[in-house]
């Protein structure tokens, strides 16, 4: 990075939080706080969350770390980080009609499976970098026309603008959050017409993209009251979450990817150009000029690791002959222990964690997990290490088909709740064939946000100026041996999920 960097106060509008990060200029953290919101699941395959609700815990996080920083210290701008995928109808004077629907609502499978079959799919696809599926606004939207508020809406915006509206009154869209709507054409930077054809809608009612750093200065004066920010501070629109967690983690460059196992999982790789998978495995999305980010995701992240731990670790201890006997309360410790007492394989325990479909690579909502291979010898240690193994082989598919795109792959800068386990740090090396470094800071997303403010305000010169302030925690090299066993683990289980597919069929 170039001259002096000024601190930055990163927000960062996740599905079960919003945090707010001022950094300084190296990256260090200064000041945080945390704001927490429910989930709505009112039927099986809906998740909502209340926009206003939302949009007061943003202000909230924003005032407690304004209001928490060192005395006198300003900060140079705020900068914004968001969870892809939510969409909502919003009428005319921009109340909101409904909920907005998060990234794992599958209520529209229905019309992401019509929409696969359309003549126009694959062209979508090469257009936006998105493949077909209920993830995305696409389909989203498609099923909101099919409702009454949807049929009313004037807009549908993503809970990102519904907050920057709030904030400074414009209806804008980074090209980061566009791109991951399945609505918008990746390399001419514009909505795409055979999109909006699909979605049954026109780009009217959709905000206007813009640059990720682009900067706003005319606060909603209600709002700087309620946060203690001065008028005219600088805030740089920013982008999605994923994509600016891999520049808060510093995977920018040849060989490096980043893997987050949040709620659900994905990789990621920044690329120079852009390039859609032949297969149709991967999705592509614009990150900022001359930056794009390719990359898949599964349902299958922490969720399955926590429905684990749910169904096997209430109310008793847990150990066996093999470990130490943990209580409730040290549930995760305990896993981790367990899991570490069985080798590679779990003595042939197998675990497919689709148990909310599949995503990449094949994108098929009717997949459902299982467990295979058990006997009576079998303990809960072994299933805490197929659990773990299962989750990792997932995400090892979206990491060759990274790999078959881009070449080889050497190091992966890990982040998410499994970080913690070291046993699953070193389950992911071995089975994901690289190097495996853990980000000193969690705030991935925020500080991807913080950099990307530095260089729309000129104290950076790229983004692949991130490396310099993400440093890393922990390292593990993967073992020769683990790691040509897991290649043909891998192959069994991919066999047994060939063979539960078909017998659904």
């Amino acid at each position: 990075m170039k001259g002096t960097r000024d601190p930055v106060l990163a927000v960062d509008i996740g599905t079960s939080a919003t945090k707010a990060v001022i950094f300084d200029g190296r990256g260090a953290i200064l000041a945080q706080a945390r704001q927490s919101y429910p989930m709505h699941t009112p039927r099986p395959d809906w998740t909502e969350q209340d926009p206003d609700v939302v949009l007061a815990a943003v202000q909230e996080a924003i005032r407690l770390v304004y209001q928490s920083r060192p005395a006198a210290m300003g900060v140079a701008a705020v900068a914004f980080s968001a969870q892809w995928y939510s969409i909502m109808p919003v009428a005319a004077d921009g109340r909101p009609l409904a909920h907005y629907l998060t990234w794992s609502d599958r209520r529209s499978a229905a019309q992401a499976d019509a929409l696969r079959r359309d003549a126009r799919a694959d062209e979508i696809y090469r257009r936006t970098g998105c493949p077909i599926d209920a993830i995305y606004p696409l389909a989203k939207i498609a099923w909101l026309k099919s409702q009454e508020a949807g049929r009313q809406a004037a807009r549908f915006l993503s809970i990102k603008e519904y907050v920057f509206h709030r904030l400074f009154g414009d209806y804008l869209v980074d090209w980061g959050m566009a791109s991951a709507t399945g609505l918008f054409d990746i390399r001419q930077k514009t909505w795409s017409a055979p999109a909006l054809e699909a979605a049954g809608i026109s780009a009217r009612v959709l905000s206007q993209p813009v640059s990720p750093q682009t900067i706003l200065t005319r606060w909603n004066p209600d709002v700087l009251r309620a946060t203690g920010l001065p008028q005219g501070l600088p805030c740089v629109l920013g982008g999605g979450d994923g994509a600016l967690a891999s520049i808060g983690v510093g995977a920018v460059g040849r060989g490096v990817a980043a893997v987050n196992v949040g709620s659900s999982a994905a990789a990621r790789c920044l690329v120079r150009e852009p390039a859609t998978d032949p297969k149709g495995r991967l999705w592509t999305y614009l990150v900022d000029e001359g930056w794009w980010v390719t990359g898949g995701i599964v349902s299958s992240g922490a969720v399955v690791y926590e429905w684990f731990l749910r169904q096997i670790g209430t109310g008793a201890k847990i150990g066996t002959e093999r470990g130490p006997v943990v209580e409730p309360g040290d549930i995760h410790a305990a896993m981790n222990a367990l899991a570490a007492t069985v080798p590679p394989g779990a003595d042939g325990v197998r675990f497919l964690p689709y148990l909310s479909g599949e995503q990449c690579p094949v994108w098929d909502p009717r997949t459902t997990g299982a467990l295979v291979g058990l006997a009576l010898s079998h303990t809960r240690a072994h299933l805490a290490r197929a659990v773990y193994e299962g989750i990792t082989a997932s995400i090892a598919r979206i990491v060759d088909a990274i790999r078959d795109l881009f070449g080889p792959i050497e190091e992966i800068r890990v982040t998410g709740g499994l970080t913690a386990a070291p046993v699953w740090l070193r389950i992911a090396a071995d089975m994901l064939g690289a190097r495996v470094r853990v980000p000193e800071s969690p705030e991935g997303s925020a500080l991807g946000a913080a950099v990307m403010a530095w260089v729309a305000l000129g104290m950076a010169h790229g983004l692949d100026a991130a490396a310099e302030v993400a440093r890393a925690r922990e390292t593990i090299e993967p073992d020769p041996a683990t790691e040509a066993f897991y290649r043909r683990h891998r192959r069994e289980m991919q066999r047994v999920l060939d063979l539960l597919k078909s017998a659904q069929e």
